[in-house]
């Protein structure tokens, strides 16, 4: 587990600096006073990935026993286990929290070091009270982009050699690491009891999976019709890294102020590949 404090190499007032900055526009709001925000979350990291960005898949979660199906499957492609750890780095992030967004675990337990804070009140919301998902309860009806979500979990950073490598790694998680199978505009495709159970998403699968490409997949854009092409915001500094997506609020941010403090700060774009349904979270906060 990390917390933005353990983000060492990011001296304390700059990196206090960079997390009042991407706040800002976390929970940006316009000059009628409404709430607009810019990006849907940031993440943070304490050590840089193995790989070169540029030619890795990337995959976001919280459970182990996600991670012990995901191990297994990808052993089976032929990965050595102890590789596969070695790409994969401790992550915690702030973001909006989607009202239809699971809180627990298949077992039942609270997702690991979840907490979300009510903006409207300023105080953290008891999730020991709440089973299923808010958006089941009524006094949230009306909090839709008030809940922001501070969570723990950990990124598989996995390098590809090419195009054979990269479409079986996406054929992969787009079974397997998502509730729901997705069709190419993003939607989900209605599956019978037997059919999900056949295909058997691992443990604790989101129901909006977090997959990410590296800028070398854009030469197989038209091939990966699952994907649109996205922008990553980046801070890496000291072998630490703050960073975050965006996609239809790219030119609305950089007509803000927050745009030039990031770059002051050393952000940096990076052009990359995002599975729709997540994108369409990104842009729809």
């Amino acid at each position: 587990m990390i917390l933005i404090h353990d983000l060492t190499g990011i001296c304390e007032d700059k990196r206090k600096e960079v997390i009042a900055c991407l706040d800002e526009l976390l929970t940006y709001r316009d000059s009628d006073g409404l709430l607009v925000p810019v990006i849907s979350g940031y993440n943070w990291y304490a050590k840089l990935t193995k790989s070169d960005r540029v030619i890795t898949f990337s995959n976001i979660h919280e459970t182990e026993s996600y991670k012990e199906d995901m191990l297994r499957d990808l052993e089976e492609l032929g990965y050595d286990h102890k590789d596969i750890l070695n790409q994969i780095r401790e992550k915690a992030g702030a973001f909006i929290h989607d009202l239809e967004f699971r809180l627990r675990d298949d077992d039942g337990n609270l997702l690991p070091g979840l907490r979300i804070k009510d903006t409207r009140t300023g105080k953290y919301i008891d999730l020991e009270n709440y089973q299923d998902a808010l958006i089941n309860y009524q006094e949230f009806t009306d909090a839709e982009g008030c809940l922001i979500d501070e969570d723990q979990g950990w990124e598989l950073d996995m390098p590809f050699k090419g195009e054979r490598e990269l479409m079986s790694l996406v054929n992969l998680f787009l079974k397997k690491s998502g509730k729901h199978i997705y069709d190419v505009r993003g939607n989900i495709i209605k599956e019978t009891d037997e059919e999900q159970d056949a295909r058997a998403p691992w443990s604790d699968a989101y129901k909006v999976p977090v997959l990410l490409l590296g800028e070398t997949a854009l030469r197989y854009a038209d091939k990966l019709p699952q994907f649109v092409p996205v922008t990553k915001f980046a801070l890496k500094e000291n072998n630490n890294e703050i960073s975050f997506i965006i996609h239809n609020n790219i030119k609305y941010l950089k007509s803000l102020n927050q745009y030039t403090q990031l770059l002051r700060f050393g952000f940096a774009e990076e052009e990359c590949l995002g599975n729709k349904p997540f994108i369409r979270y990104v842009d729809e906060i």
